[in-house]
């Protein structure tokens, strides 16, 4: 009985063997096919800003005003409001993909300017994750011509404990206030 155990045992570890190597052999020699599939297209613009499909960090400098009345204004001061709206275009895009858009404040030095509202426009819902806000653009709706438009409303607070940042802003007549966007685009398999 021991001779048969071990016989057996010799002629199922030889043929584990054989087939190990087969299959490392289909693997290197078998191959020989070319793949013929398109690559899909994937270029997005936010604000005619071309992203090419990479994290990028770009500035918004065009922005609208109103003072604390309501009145449109061409400057930025305590008690304003501003407002700008970010449009992502995928027309020339050809597959679904995620955005997550973050807006930097971290190197703002004025604390009195916050962002207040970060809303889609048209219907889009975006998914708030601390100051991250993201959504998933699907092939459907880049097909039928859909952009995002998503307008992000912030103020500069008006209070007196500030001051003394608000004059140091205001006395620098080429000050300007931008604010520093970062968005990662990702295709969406799903």
């Amino acid at each position: 009985m021991k001779k048969v155990l071990i016989f057996l045992t010799v002629l199922f570890f030889g043929l584990t063997i054989v087939q190990i190597m087969t299959s490392f052999g289909v693997f290197e020699t078998k191959v020989t096919e070319e793949s013929d599939l398109d690559i899909a297209k994937w270029h997005i613009l936010v604000n005619d800003y071309d992203m090419n499909a990479e994290d990028h960090t770009f500035y918004i400098d065009q922005i609208s005003y109103t003072d604390r009345f309501g009145n449109p204004t061409n400057q930025f001061a305590p008690g304003c409001t501003g407002t700008f709206d970010l449009i992502i275009d995928p027309t020339d895009t050809e597959v679904s993909f995620t955005y997550q858009l973050k807006i930097d404040m971290s190197e703002n030095q004025l604390e009195q300017i916050t962002v207040d509202q970060v809303l889609g426009l048209n219907g889009i819902q975006l998914t708030q994750i601390e100051d991250t806000y993201s959504r998933t653009m699907t092939l459907n709706e880049i097909e039928e011509g859909k952009r995002d438009t998503i307008r992000v409303i912030f103020h500069w607070q008006w209070d007196e404990q500030y001051n003394e940042s608000d004059s140091t802003l205001g006395m620098d007549p080429d000050s300007t206030f931008t604010i520093p966007i970062t968005i990662h685009f990702q295709q969406y398999i799903g």
